[in-house]
């Protein structure tokens, strides 16, 4: 009798643990969706205060872990992002990378809340923005066109998180070497690999030199300047 209460109770004791572990696992991604359909809201509303009406409803958002830390797909309208507790050890080695080098107390988990969360997630929301213009470009101009939308919409926003993610990126173009082979031109060689690159190094290198040469263009867009122009440059 006794040895049957003991199993009873372990095997309650080991239900108790897996509820627990799925209700923490709901819990975190339901503050995570919320602050993301929060996220969201704001940067639609900014579209809405310039005088603009999105063609497209928001994205649906869901957490899948894609190899660049952010997607839009057009097909769907769905941007798909990341979850820091299933992420696979592979995408954690990232921004365990990034924080060793930054220190001043920056761990992997902070640096993917604020590079995937904030900055990943509006460079995406900038797809977005231009599928509901209906505008396409080859990969290169695509990407740097939704960087100036995120880079303007952070200046506008919150300049101090917008100046230390422009740190990171000068960091990354300073510190690593170009992917582009010698004699091409990295705008082209971009388009023809473009499906090879996301989640690697080069890509990483190549969003983060757009991302400089965006903070360096003069006169510097507003929000509303790069959504008007669907995230193309003044001149």
């Amino acid at each position: 009798m006794l040895k049957g209460t003991w199993k009873l109770w372990i095997s309650a004791s080991i239900f108790l643990i897996v509820i627990n572990f799925k209700v923490t696992a709901q819990t975190h991604q339901d503050s995570v969706m919320a602050r993301q359909v929060a996220l969201t809201a704001d940067f639609v509303n900014k579209i809405k205060a310039a005088g603009l009406t999105p063609s497209l409803s928001v994205p649906k958002i869901i957490l899948d872990n894609p190899r660049s830390f952010g997607n839009y797909d057009d097909s769907l309208n769905v941007l798909h992002t990341c979850d820091w507790a299933t992420l696979p050890p592979s995408g954690r080695a990232v921004f365990e990378g990034f924080a060793a080098h930054m220190g001043n107390g920056m761990t992997a988990e902070k640096f993917f809340n604020v590079a995937v969360y904030q900055w990943i997630f509006i460079h995406e929301l900038g797809h977005w923005w231009r599928a509901c213009q209906h505008v396409i470009a080859e990969p290169y101009e695509n990407e740097k066109a939704a960087n100036r939308i995120a880079s303007s919409y952070w200046n506008d926003k919150d300049p101090a998180f917008y100046k230390f993610m422009l740190s990171v990126f000068q960091g990354v173009v300073d510190h690593s070497p170009s992917p582009v082979p010698a004699g091409q031109e990295k705008a082209k060689y971009l388009d023809d690999n473009y499906q090879k690159l996301p989640g690697g190094s080069a890509y990483t290198w190549y969003q983060a030199i757009m991302i400089v040469e965006v903070g360096k263009e003069k006169p510097f867009e507003t929000f509303k300047q790069a959504v008007v122009l669907a995230g193309k440059p003044l001149k």
